[in-house]
Parts: structure tokens; sequence; C-alpha cells
């Protein structure tokens, strides 16, 4: 406890990303690995290889970007490395234990990258009691829109939790359903974004969950991305991400993960979204 006590105190973040508890969550995140290593190895170990081959049937070698990096877990960081000559990995805050392992490698850049662009602007609206919700309007950075690969790592379905959280919390009269679609625009717009990409773009999600019962019976099941329509997978996997005793006494939570490759102009997620991501384009801040 008092070690996460201390990353969450020295730990360099902007105001807005403590304030939404992305920090917060990346903390516990490592300790809930921490906790059930084995129950997660496989998941990490499969998003780790689909990586890997979308690495290699990359024909440039020039750079490659990935968004979700995190914790560096699910990325095979050396030998990305390796392959391309220069690696972006791109999340909106980072611990001291991935800039370590960044530093490693000579060729391996930390970009703080806010994937939805709207973090700052919904912490906006709270505290000043403007109200509204902001629209998600990714804009890739440069590393990404001149990336020989792109790839979007366990990410898609992270996209909306935090923000919803915040938003109910601290905006009166939004309803559930409000919420909701606001939730599946964020998600749809990232979509969108990877689509509008010219280079290939590996993308890896969960997609759905199932809560079982000591004896293994489903007694829930869901989409972790608002219903968002994604094709066939071409991998496909299970994720053991809640044992039983870690978020509730009496039901595990595990889900669906897929891997799958995308085309520019593929069906889905709309033009509307590739437009906003194509208008404003931060930079991005880059730390190691």
């Amino acid at each position: 406890m008092l070690h996460e006590v201390y990353t969450y105190l020295t730990t360099p973040c902007p105001g807005h990303v403590r304030r939404l508890r992305y920090l917060y969550e990346v903390i516990a995140m490592r300790s809930r690995h921490r906790r059930h290593r084995a129950a997660w190895r496989p998941h990490l170990e499969n998003s780790r290889a689909f990586v890997l081959a979308a690495a290699q049937r990359c024909e440039g070698r020039d750079s490659v970007a990935v968004y979700g990096a995190g914790l560096l877990l699910d990325v095979p960081l050396a030998e990305l490395a390796v392959r391309f000559r220069r690696v972006h990995l791109l999340d909106i805050v980072f611990l001291d234990q991935a800039r370590r392992q960044a530093r490693r490698h000579g060729n391996v850049t930390l970009v703080e990258h806010d994937a939805t662009n709207l973090v700052e602007a919904l912490d906006r609206a709270v505290r000043g009691g403007d109200g509204r919700l902001p629209e998600p309007s990714p804009a890739p950075p440069e590393c990404v829109r001149d990336a020989d690969l792109v790839v979007s790592l366990n990410l898609l379905s992270q996209l909306w939790g935090l923000p919803r959280a915040y938003a109910a919390a601290n905006l009166d009269d939004l309803e559930d359903e409000q919420l909701d679609a606001w939730c599946g625009r964020i998600v749809a717009a990232h979509l969108a974004l990877l689509r509008s990409l010219a280079c290939p773009v590996c993308l890896v999600a969960d997609h759905a969950y199932a809560k079982r019962d000591r004896t293994g019976a489903v007694v829930e099941t869901g989409s972790t991305v608002h219903g968002l329509p994604l094709p066939e997978p071409e991998a496909a996997w299970t994720w053991d991400l809640a044992p039983v005793g870690e978020s509730d006494r009496a039901v595990s939570t595990e889900l669906s993960v897929g891997g799958w490759s995308l085309r520019r102009g593929a069906a889905a997620g709309g033009h509307e979204g590739q437009e906003r991501a194509a208008e404003a384009r931060p930079p991005g801040v880059v730390i190691a």
C-alpha cells in the first residue's frame, strides 16, 4: 500500500488526468496484475503474439506507434525495438516502470496522449459549471500519422469508463441513456480514427464480458464496447480478468478478446468520426 501511495504522489501527471483517476487506475491495474499474474498470462501472451505477427507482415520498418501502451504488459517491446527504427508508445499516463523499460532501448519514445481528445475538455466542463458532455474528437499525433504500423492494444473498451464515471458523478441531469450513447460515440470515434489511417492497423480489444458464479455458470453477459459492430476477429481468446474474489465474492468476470487487421476505408464507424479525427492534431507530450 505504501508503494502505491508513493507512486501516486510522485508520478508526474496533469491535473485533469489525476482528477479523472487515470493515474489511480493504472496503479490499480499494476496491483491487479501482480495478484492475478497466472490468470492474465494467456491473454497477455496472445496479445503480444498478435502484435508481433502484424509487425512481421508490415513492409515498412521505420516506425510503429502503439496506442494503450500503459504498463507495457502486453507490448512486445524488445521485438518491436529491433524490427522498427523508431517505436512510439502512447498513453494518457505512464508510471516510472514504463519509463525505465523505454530507456533500455535507444529508439523507444513515450508519448503522453489522450486518445479520445476529450478528457481535458470534460474536466473543464465539470470545473467550470458548463454541464455539457464534450464530443470525442480523436486526433492522431505526428508519430501516428507517419507510422508504418499503428497498434491499438487493449484500449477500445477502456476509453469510456473513467470519463463516464466522472461525468455521472459531477454533471447534473444526465440520464443513463444519454451517457451510454456518449460512451458509444467515444468507442466508435476511436475505431473510425484507426480505419482512417493510411498505414496497416493492428487492433486488439475485448468486446464482450461474461460473469460466472462459483459453479462456472454464466449469470450475466454484455458488450464492453457499447454494442459497436466489429467484424469476425482473425484471432480470439478469453481473458480471465477478475477471478472470484477480485471484484465480487461470488462472481468472476471474463472478457472475450479479438485481434483484427484493419484496412483504410473499411465499413463501420462512419465518415463523420474520420473527418473529426483529421481536423485537430495535437502533437502529444513526449516524455522519454
